[in-house]
């Protein structure tokens, strides 16, 4: 739903140029078929490792999807880091360990584990889609490539949902309450997937790789860490605390140095 909530306001902001989708390029039109693709794989596979084992694990490795277009950028695209940054990268990943609550009960196997990767791996080769199309001589298609991967999102990640087992009490509605939640919030996760989308397609084509993807990653997870302990009030344990600093002087190393 949010998917496609983004694909409509994305829609709207190029409405003027809507007979551009059928002229587009066919390298912007195979990508953003790629590009949709890999959003439902990621979603999927992190799904399915979400049920099958530690949570915290699974954020974890998936958030260090970040570490893939950062190489990508530096391998293939020439671009330069400095040791600070470099530092920085490092302090991330001891940030998102010390983030991890310590367990979980049950034994899992190996399943959720492989799920985990394929979404980190996901996760980073999403990131390496944007990051090649601004880069392309198809760069300036900018806005009809995001309308596109959006569509080919919604349409994907709709097919892998369905593949998913349903869970009847969680979408239970109780009330006019639930109902006006089940509409709006799915209404505010698209503008924002949409937006976020957008600044993050622009970004890929304007900032170095160890700039954008750490700061996009992990910096969203250590905002969720302070919206969670204002409005919802949990409360960070020293634990957390100490990795919500090192994050924060982290992503300064990398965005200042």
């Amino acid at each position: 739903q949010s998917f496609f909530v983004a694909f409509i306001c994305a829609l709207c902001f190029v409405i003027t140029k809507i007979s551009e989708l059928f002229t587009v390029s066919a390298f912007s039109l195979l990508l953003s078929i790629a590009f949709g693709a890999s959003v439902a794989i990621t979603q999927l596979a992190q799904a399915k490792a979400m049920g099958m084992g530690p949570s915290a694990l699974v954020t974890f490795l998936y958030t260090c999807g970040f570490t893939i277009p950062l190489l990508y950028g530096i391998l293939f695209l020439d671009e330069t880091w400095s040791v600070y940054q470099g530092i920085g990268v490092a302090l991330l990943i001891v940030s998102l360990i010390l983030a991890m609550e310590k367990t979980v009960k049950k034994r899992t196997g190996l399943g959720w584990f492989v799920f985990a990767i394929v979404a980190m791996i996901g996760s980073g080769s999403s990131a390496i889609m944007q990051k090649t199309h601004q880069r392309s001589a198809f760069a300036d298609e900018l806005s009809i490539f995001l309308v596109m991967a959006l569509f080919f999102s919604t349409v994907f990640t709709g097919i892998a949902t369905l593949m998913l087992p349903k869970d009847t009490e969680k979408d239970k509605l109780v009330g006019s309450e639930g109902k006006i939640r089940k509409v709006m919030v799915p209404i505010g996760l698209g503008v924002c997937v949409g937006a976020l989308n957008f600044l993050n397609l622009y970004l890929s084509g304007k900032l170095p790789s160890v700039i954008l993807f750490p700061i996009y990653n992990v910096g969203s997870m250590l905002l969720t860490t302070v919206v969670s302990s204002i409005i919802y009030k949990e409360k960070l344990t020293k634990k957390q605390t100490v990795s919500f600093l090192i994050g924060i002087a982290a992503i300064f190393m990398i965005g200042l140095l």
